[in-house]
C-alpha cells in the first residue's frame, strides 16, 4: 500500500465549447465524501439553469472510495470519463464537476464522452498537484527518565506530535509515514530497552 500519493492544491475551474454545448470543468480538492457532496450542491445552485451535472471523485491514497454519475446523460459518456481523467493523472481526493449546456446540436455518445474527459482533463492541467502523506497515528506511553531518548527518535523520523499527557508514565499521540512505522517502533523499543508501550490508532493523510 503507498504511503504517498497525489492531490490538487485548490479550486481550479475551466470552459470548453464544442458545437456550441458549453462545459463548465470545476475541480476541487476533497478529503470526504461529505466535502464532495456539499461542493456539488454549490455548483449546483451556482449554475441552476445547467443542463446537466456530471461528476466524479476519487478519494484516499488508493482511490478506493468513489463515485461518478452522468447526470441523464447517455450511460457512459459522462461520469466514468471524468474519473478516467483522474486516474490518468493518478490523483486522488479530487472531486471534478462538469456542468453543461446544451447548445442544440447533439454530440453523439462518441462525441459526449470525449467532452466530458478534454473538460476534466483540461481543469487537471491547470491545477497544482500536490504530495499527501499517509501517515499512522500512534499513541505512545513510556517512564520520564525514556524522553530523551524517545524525543531523539521523534526528530530523527520527523514525527508530528498530536497530543501529550503528563500521568505516572509520558504518553504521546503522534503521526508517522505509515511506510516508516515499523522501523520507528523498533528503533523505540531499542532506545528505551524496551520500555515502551505503542497502540496503532487510524491512519491520517496529510500535505507532504
Amino acid at each position: 500500500m503507498r504511503d504517498e500519493y497525489h492531490s490538487i492544491k485548490a479550486d481550479v475551474s475551466a470552459t470548453m465549447k464544442v458545437e456550441g454545448s458549453k462545459f463548465i470543468a470545476c475541480a476541487y480538492p476533497v478529503d470526504s465524501r461529505q466535502r464532495a457532496e456539499e461542493k456539488l450542491g454549490m455548483v449546483r445552485r451556482q449554475f441552476f439553469d445547467a443542463t446537466h451535472h456530471c461528476f466524479a471523485y476519487a478519494l484516499g491514497s488508493e482511490r478506493k472510495e468513489f463515485r461518478y454519475s452522468d447526470d441523464g446523460e447517455p450511460s457512459g459518456t459522462a461520469g466514468v470519463r471524468i474519473f478516467s481523467a483522474i486516474e490518468s493523472k493518478d490523483l486522488s481526493d479530487v472531486l471534478i464537476i462538469v456542468t453543461r449546456y446544451f447548445g442544440g446540436t447533439k454530440l453523439g455518445v462518441g462525441g459526449l464522452g470525449r467532452a466530458y474527459f478534454e473538460s476534466a482533463s483540461q481543469v487537471l492541467s491547470l491545477s497544482v498537484i500536490i504530495p499527501k502523506i499517509v501517515g499512522e497515528e500512534l499513541e505512545v506511553v513510556f517512564p520520564y527518565d525514556e524522553t530523551n531518548g524517545v524525543m531523539n527518535k521523534l526528530s530523527q523520523y520527523n514525527v508530528r506530535i498530536i497530543d501529550t499527557t503528563y500521568d505516572d508514565d509520558v504518553t504521546l499521540r503522534l503521526t508517522v509515514r505509515r511506510g516508516a512505522v515499523p522501523a520507528f517502533i523498533a528503533d523505540l523499543t531499542q532506545v528505551t530497552r524496551g520500555n515502551v508501550a505503542v497502540k496503532h490508532i487510524s491512519l491520517t493523510s496529510n500535505r507532504g
